[in-house]
């Protein structure tokens, strides 16, 4: 049985890492996905390898950064499916490398860190979100990360993707409670793995994070305004 038969999921940051593993897993379970990302190549790429044929898999290049990325990805779905069951907001970003706070760090890199991780898919989810309401069990799901929790904030290292995540996770508890009974929406823990932003000595590999994310999107839909990893409830 095809876990996601039919559902039509838009993933950002599908050309590699988690999105490319995580959208490899949804269209072996029967999912329709639209991708994003920003190297226009590379996601070329993905999709070719992916979905040879075109047929379930189409993609957009976009910066998620511009603030004219949201409309273009809207006119993409309205034109494939007309309506959109979830959005996966995975694209992030994690750039305080050499720096062990705010002290020390610089203010661009915590401008962009908020850029990418909370601007960005609160854009993205307000262009989308008429589009969401017209779904089947419509869903949104913000990849956060486990240094973005609460009892994470006393460690001062990458101090402004901690913050970022947090912010994001905030994010998702404000906008679950405005589309309660309409919209389900999650965070979600990929949980650290061996990816580029993750680095080589992760612990974890992205197919762990994929099948975190399926887990996640078969939940109960009245699962909404919670943390998950692994299909278990996490703390903020």
């Amino acid at each position: 049985m095809q876990r996601l038969a039919g559902r039509r999921i838009l993933i950002t940051g599908l050309s590699r890492g988690i999105g490319f593993e995580t959208a490899k897993l949804f269209l072996a379970e029967g999912a329709e996905v639209l991708g994003t990302a920003r190297d226009a190549q590379r996601l070329a790429a993905a999709r070719a390898e992916l979905d040879p044929s075109g047929k379930r898999l189409s993609v957009v290049a976009g910066d998620l950064s511009d603030p004219q990325t949201p409309e273009r990805l809207r006119q993409a779905v309205e034109q494939r499916w007309g309506a959109l069951d979830v959005l996966l907001n995975n694209a992030g970003i994690q750039i305080d490398a050499g720096a062990h706070g705010f002290i020390d760090g610089k203010e661009e890199v915590l401008l962009r860190s908020i850029d990418v991780n909370l601007v960005a898919p609160y854009r993205l989810c307000l262009a989308l979100l008429p589009l969401l309401r017209k779904g089947t069990e419509p869903r949104i799901a913000n990849v956060s990360s486990g240094a973005g929790t609460f009892a994470a904030m006393r460690d001062r290292s990458i101090a402004s993707y901690r913050l970022s995540k947090w912010a994001l996770n905030g994010f998702t508890l404000l906008l679950s409670s405005e589309l309660a009974g309409a919209v389900a929406v999650n965070a979600f823990d990929p949980g650290w793995v061996k990816t580029e932003l993750g680095g080589p000595n992760a612990p974890g590999e992205v197919q762990e994070s994929a099948a975190g994310a399926l887990a996640l999107l078969t939940l109960p839909f009245s699962e909404t305004g919670k943390f998950w990893k692994d299909g278990a409830e996490i703390p903020f």
